[in-house]
């Protein structure tokens, strides 16, 4: 016992004095970190479908403003 109690001063044990509560937005960080991770490829996925319903409205939207420009010019 009294080398147990000799160490633990050596070592500076304080008991659970110095325990600090569990650090939730260091978890909440982590968590999202995580979950951002898993949804990279599908993220992606998406953006990558919709690429070419985007590319086909802004052809038509570029259409539609000469087209309007053309007939205002004549």
């Amino acid at each position: 016992m009294r080398t147990t109690t000799n160490i633990a001063t050596v070592i500076g044990y304080a008991g659970y004095a110095d325990v600090r509560p569990v650090d939730l937005a260091g978890a909440a960080r982590f968590l999202k970190n995580v979950a951002l991770f898993a949804a990279a490829p599908f993220i992606g996925l998406v953006y990558a479908a919709a690429f070419p319903f985007v590319a086909v409205g802004m052809l038509a939207w570029y259409a539609v403003r000469a087209a309007r420009k053309r007939a205002g010019a004549a």
